[in-house]
């Protein structure tokens, strides 16, 4: 039971004070755009912003920018104060910085009762009387804290994205020791050069968790520094460290995630 009263507690003082990317947000395009019917989210954890933006979604104009050290918040809490300022996408970014302790007041009712006795015309009688009230203590609750920022990004120009491009997209300019067909358990992929990249895009439909289609881009990185992006299942762009692995097989390492995926040669 007081586990409860202290999560209400907390869920009451959080509600008071407000969401701390509409209350630190700051606008930094000249001019004011309309609300927009929807926005897409993208979270990243453990990565500098400014670096997120240049390498994925440098094509979109930044609106306006938040930023706060606190208790984590959910960004797809500020979806409709995104939209109603007019964001095709909200980029937010948190990195761990350590967990405090405050106390919270907690008020508990107490209850006394006494007992009476006495005598009434020579007769004895007893009884008892309640009295009723409240008590303070101080509850420590510990809780992380993170540092979080967020881009709210307008597409102007109505470029497509890069989770959206296809094969079509990318003309294939010259070969490569690590072009040709990749698979795993779920999907092949096709991998060629364009210019100074490798992209890869799946080349049968999908199956399991992914949402990606057929032709759909999966990744794309430099094939000499293995710097790249890498699309998650849910077709989120991740930055990943792309590399052929000492067992031949193709190996995508996603450090913000701490996950390595692998892909075997067809």
């Amino acid at each position: 039971m007081k586990k409860l009263i202290i999560l209400l507690v907390l869920a009451s003082l959080a509600g008071c004070a407000g969401l701390e990317h509409q209350q630190t947000f700051q606008q930094s395009s000249p001019t004011k755009y309309p609300a927009t019917a929807s926005v897409m989210v993208f979270e990243y954890r453990n990565v500098d912003i400014h670096n997120i933006y240049d390498l994925l979604f440098s094509d979109f104009l930044i609106i306006g920018k938040s930023g706060f050290t606190g208790s984590y918040e959910d960004p797809r809490a500020s979806i409709e104060f995104a939209k109603s300022i007019g964001t095709d996408v909200f980029v937010a970014t948190s990195q761990f910085k350590g967990s405090r302790t405050s106390f919270v007041p907690m008020s508990t009712p107490t209850s006394e009762t006494s007992y009476i006795s006495g005598y009434n015309g020579g007769s004895p009688f007893y009884g008892t009387t309640n009295s009723y009230g409240t008590t303070t203590t101080m509850i420590p609750v510990n809780y992380d804290r993170y540092e979080q920022n967020g881009l709210y990004l307008k597409n102007i120009n109505h470029v497509p994205p890069l989770w959206e491009k296809k094969s079509s997209d990318f003309k294939e300019t010259s070969s490569s020791p690590m072009s040709g067909i990749w698979y795993n358990e779920n999907y092949d992929l096709k991998m060629y050069k364009s210019g100074a990249h490798m992209v890869a895009f799946f080349n049968s439909t999908p199956k399991g968790k992914e949402k990606g289609q057929l032709d759909d881009i999966k990744m794309l990185f430099n094939p000499e520094t293995g710097a790249g992006i890498y699309m998650m299942a849910d077709r989120t762009p991740q930055p990943a460290q792309i590399k052929i692995n000492k067992f031949g097989n193709l190996q995508v390492d996603i450090a913000s995630q701490n996950e390595t995926y692998s892909f075997a040669r067809r």
